[in-house]
Parts: C-alpha cells; sequence; structure tokens
C-alpha cells in the first residue's frame, strides 16, 4: 500500500526528473543564437573530424551531449545561475552596441570567458593529455628502476572512472581564476569586411604575439605579460582582453575597433580553426566550402602543443632516489599578427622578460584553489 506520504515523495522525484536537462551544452546557446539566421534560427555546422557538412541546424541541437556534464544537474545549474545568466545581458549589450565602455574588472563577463576556456570537449581533452604525458614519464623512471622494459612502461596509462568529474571540477574552478585576468583591457572587435567570424568548439582562444619567441617554458601562461584573449560574439563582433602595458591595441583611448582589413578577420576565424576540436559554427551566407577548405589547412587543436620531460633519477639521499618532471605548454607560430595590435617600442626594444603580470595575484590565487581543493575533499570523505 502507497501512503500519501509516499506518493507526494514519488511525484515530487518525478517532477525533479522531468526538468532535468538531458542536452547540455558545452558553448551556450546565447553565443550560438548570434549566428544563427533565418526565421528558424539555424546555423551550419562543420564537422572536421567526420568531414561531414551538417543540415543547417537549430541551435538547441548543436555542440552539446546528453548529460555531457553530470547526470544531475548539479555542475548545468551552476552554469546556467552563476555563469551564463548574469553575463548574457551584457553581451547582448555588446552586441547591439559594440561601441559601449566595458569596464575593466567586469566580474561577469571574466567569470563567463574563464569558464568558457574550461568547459568544452577540447579542454577536457588537453587536461588529459597534460595527465597522460606527465604520468608517462613517471612510468617510464619507476620502470627503469625495477628493470622493466621501455616499451612495456609506454603502454600503461591511467583510466578515469568517470572523465566528467574532472570536468565538472576545472569547469567549476574556471569561475574561480576571474581575478588571474581583471588586468586586461577591454576591447571590441567590429568586423567591417565581407568575411563574417566564425565559432568553434572551444571559441576561448589565447596567444602571446610578445613571447612568441620566448624560451621559458611558462610563456604560454595565461598570467604572463603579453596574452590577449579573443571570443566570437557574432558573425561581426569579437571581444578581446588585451595586457595594454605591452600593445597598442586600435586607437589611443578607443576601447573599439572597426576591422577593415580581410587579413585581421582572416587571422581571427583561423584561431577558431586552430582551437577547435572538431566543430565549427558558422552563418548561413557563409560558403562552406570556405570553412571546409581553412578546416584542411588548419588542423584541429593546433594553438598549443603539449610537452613532457624528467631527469634521470639521481640519488637523493642514502634511502631515497629523486627524478623532476615537467609538463610545459608552446605555442603554434604566426606569421603575422592584428594590424591593430603593436608592441610598444619602449618594450620592442627592451629586453624580451616572461614574468606574471600581477605575481602576487598569482601566488594568492594558487593558495585560494589549493585551499578550495582539500575543503571540497575533506567534505567528500
Amino acid at each position: 500500500m502507497v501512503t500519501p506520504q509516499a506518493a507526494h515523495i514519488s511525484g515530487a522525484l518525478e517532477h525533479m526528473m522531468a526538468e532535468l536537462t538531458k542536452n547540455q551544452h558545452f558553448v551556450p546557446r546565447l553565443l550560438l543564437r548570434n549566428f544563427a539566421g533565418g526565421e528558424d534560427g539555424v546555423v551550419q555546422v562543420f564537422d572536421s573530424k567526420r568531414g561531414v557538412l551538417r543540415p543547417q541546424t537549430s541551435v538547441r541541437r548543436v555542440l552539446s551531449q546528453n548529460y555531457f556534464y553530470d547526470d544531475d544537474n548539479i555542475v548545468e545549474s551552476f552554469l546556467a545561475k552563476h555563469v551564463e545568466g548574469p553575463a548574457a545581458p551584457i553581451i547582448e549589450s555588446i552586441i547591439q552596441n559594440p561601441g559601449i565602455a566595458i569596464p575593466n574588472g567586469s566580474l561577469e563577463l571574466l567569470r563567463f570567458i574563464c569558464v568558457q576556456m574550461n568547459r568544452t570537449p577540447g579542454a577536457l581533452d588537453t587536461a588529459l593529455e597534460v595527465i597522460d604525458k606527465f604520468t608517462a614519464t613517471v612510468f617510464q623512471r619507476l620502470g627503469e628502476l625495477n628493470g622493466f622494459p621501455a616499451e612495456d612502461m609506454a603502454g600503461i596509462k591511467l583510466k578515469l572512472q568517470d572523465e566528467r568529474v574532472l570536468l565538472g571540477s576545472q569547469t567549476i574552478e574556471g569561475a574561480l581564476n576571474w581575478p588571474l585576468v581583471r588586468d586586461l583591457s577591454w576591447h571590441v572587435l567590429s568586423n567591417g569586411t565581407s568575411l563574417p567570424f566564425v565559432i568553434s568548439d572551444n571559441p576561448v582562444v589565447r596567444y602571446n604575439w610578445y613571447l612568441r619567441d620566448s624560451r621559458d617554458p611558462s610563456y604560454t601562461s595565461l598570467t604572463k605579460h603579453g596574452v590577449q584573449i579573443f571570443m566570437p560574439l557574432s558573425p561581426v563582433v569579437t571581444l578581446a582582453l588585451v595586457d595594454k602595458s605591452i600593445y597598442k591595441f586600435g586607437k589611443k583611448h578607443c576601447h573599439h575597433s572597426v576591422l577593415l582589413n580581410a587579413q585581421d578577420v582572416e587571422l581571427l576565424n583561423s584561431l577558431q580553426f586552430r582551437n577547435r576540436q572538431s566543430f565549427i559554427v558558422f552563418p548561413e551566407y557563409l560558403s562552406a566550402c570556405y570553412v571546409k577548405e581553412r578546416c584542411r589547412a588548419l588542423p584541429a587543436s593546433s594553438i598549443f602543443e603539449n610537452h613532457a620531460w624528467s631527469s634521470e633519477l639521481v640519488q637523493a639521499d642514502s634511502k631515497n632516489l629523486k627524478s623532476t618532471h615537467a609538463v610545459w605548454r608552446t605555442q603554434a607560430r604566426f606569421p603575422y599578427w592584428l594590424s591593430i595590435s603593436k608592441v610598444k617600442r619602449k618594450i620592442f626594444k627592451g629586453e624580451l622578460l616572461c614574468h606574471d603580470r600581477e605575481p602576487e595575484t598569482v601566488e594568492a590565487q594558487r593558495a585560494f584553489i589549493k585551499m578550495a581543493r582539500e575543503n571540497r575533499h575533506g567534505s567528500m570523505l
């Protein structure tokens, strides 16, 4: 016999299950809908892994996967309430009026960008690759220590039971990383050419033109002098974050530039093509032949390349051996950069220095993230 209380609980659970978001976007619709056209609000999508141009599709059905983050909507709800919701009206206002002044330190936009860097399949693949490369060096040295052939150790990998745990963790931590970029300056780029901006399945791209010749293994870090970050908002608007201590970017005292040089638009699109995992989304009036050709010419996930290294085992003391292990990234070489972006003369003539923009902020953020991780793990025990 089912009691009224049990029936009420059962009904409530069924209602909650019915409200769970199954189709979870890793690039939010608030961005994708700006690339849609026609009464039906459809976009064109090219899947470069399969070499397939999809039929024109509603933004509800692109750059998403069933239960991509979780089955219980904890991460999905967090994104909707604390990341996408607060940023949506600001992004819409920028698209409607690109000349609008965006105050430095706009928390909602900074949080949105930092999260978007971490929440995609491409970001997850990067994290998994870093883990693989690092652990491979550890297994290599352990094999040497125990007399195992190198080829046997090369086949050993760590396998996460549920990769979504890592994805959810780095997505949530992305929301905490906004202090690392709050010193950067906003700049809105309007497209004055006939070639529209495209958007990829990994749309927030960073690059350091100033440090492109640096030999410091940390030069691709988000916290270094010279970083620039780009995120397309629509076929005619791209949002940029720029280290103004290094670059002259656009006209003096102006936060908005109109790009009239097609080469500039092509370069920004090439960032999307190179940063994609597989998918490029573009408006229906752009030729699919252009997208296919650029995907053939520019490999996916080719902005950065991950590397790993370890030192030989040496005696640490009478009982222990030690080895140093490192993972770092290099960035792709571009033959030219944006015509509106120039390294300041005094910086150009000086020594190339790979320094954190705000060292104290970086150290404080590391301590904060470490504490947050320890508290989270402690609460799970």
